[in-house]
C-alpha cells in the first residue's frame, strides 16, 4: 500500500475538538464531495494536515478545496494536497479520467521562472504478481502529467508523457490556457501501453477536439498507473495557493 497520510482521526480531531464521533469529518466525507460511491474505495487523501484540505459550497454544490503554503510539511516526500484514485484497468485499455476544477482569481503562479508545478499525474506502482513492492519498487517521475505554468500573464497547463525508466526522453505538448476565477472541466484519455500504440489526449471544457495529444509508450511498467489530481510542486515554491476540485468521474472507454 502507498505510503499515504490516514487523515481521519487527525482532521476530525482538529476541525471539531469534541468527542462526538458522528460529528467528526473522515476521509471519506471530503472524498464524497468530489468523487462517485463507486470510486470511493480506490480513493485517498494526501494531504499534510487539516489546513491542507477543505469542502466547501452547500448540498449537491460541495465541492474540495486544496491548499499548499510555506512551512507546511512534506507528504511521501513532497510538496502536495492531492486526491489519489487508484482505478484498475489492463494494458490496452482505453481509460477516461475527468473532473472540475478552479484556480481562484488570486492565483499566484511560480512565473516567470515556471519550476514545475503538477495539477495531474498518473503514477507507476508496485506489481505484487512480479513480486514488487513499495520497499523494493525504484522511484520514478510519473510518465504522464498535466503541468501549470504562466506565459504572458496566462495561466496555462501542458501535457508531458512517456516512460521515465532508463535513457527514454519524454515528451511535452502544449500549451493550453486557463482563467483563474472560472471553472474548467478536464478530461484525459489514455491508453495505456507500454509499445507504440499507447495515447494520451486531452480535452478542456467543450472542446470535442483534444486540445493536446501525445502518442507512444505511456507505462513504467505493467500494473495499473494511478491517478493524483491536486497540487503537486517544486519545493522551493513558496506562495500560498489553492485549487478547487469537483466531479471526479473515471470511465472505462469502448474501443471502437
Amino acid at each position: 500500500m502507498r505510503e499515504v497520510l490516514v487523515i481521519a482521526g487527525i482532521i476530525g480531531a482538529c476541525l471539531c475538538g469534541c468527542d462526538n464521533a458522528a460529528t467528526k469529518l473522515d476521509e471519506h466525507d471530503y472524498l464524497r464531495s468530489v468523487l462517485p460511491e463507486t470510486l470511493l474505495d480506490k480513493a485517498q487523501l494526501e494531504v499534510a494536515s487539516e489546513q491542507s484540505v477543505s469542502i466547501l459550497g452547500d448540498g449537491q454544490s460541495q465541492y474540495l478545496g486544496l491548499h499548499v503554503f510555506r512551512g507546511q510539511s512534506k507528504v511521501n516526500r513532497g510538496i502536495r494536497a492531492e486526491v489519489s484514485v487508484d482505478y484498475p484497468f489492463q494494458q490496452g485499455d482505453i481509460i477516461r479520467y475527468s473532473w472540475r476544477f478552479m484556480l481562484p482569481v488570486d492565483f499566484v503562479s511560480d512565473a516567470p521562472r515556471n519550476r514545475w508545478w503538477l495539477i495531474g499525474q498518473w503514477h507507476d506502482q508496485p506489481n505484487s504478481t512480479n513480486g514488487e513492492t513499495w520497499d523494493n519498487f525504484e522511484s520514478r517521475s510519473p510518465p504522464v502529467l498535466l503541468g501549470l505554468g504562466e506565459l504572458d500573464g496566462k495561466l496555462a497547463i501542458g501535457l508531458t508523457c512517456g516512460v521515465t525508466d532508463g535513457d527514454h526522453q519524454q515528451r511535452s505538448v502544449g500549451p493550453a490556457f486557463l482563467e483563474r476565477g472560472k471553472w474548467h472541466r478536464i478530461a484525459t484519455e489514455v491508453l495505456w501501453s507500454q509499445g507504440s500504440e499507447g495515447e494520451v489526449r486531452v480535452f478542456i471544457d467543450e472542446n470535442l477536439d483534444p486540445v493536446m495529444s501525445a502518442k507512444g509508450p505511456n507505462m513504467n511498467n505493467d500494473y495499473q498507473h494511478y491517478l493524483k489530481l491536486g497540487m503537486y510542486r517544486h519545493p522551493a515554491i513558496e506562495t500560498d495557493n489553492r485549487i478547487y476540485i469537483d466531479d471526479i468521474e473515471i470511465l472505462k472507454v469502448t474501443k471502437p
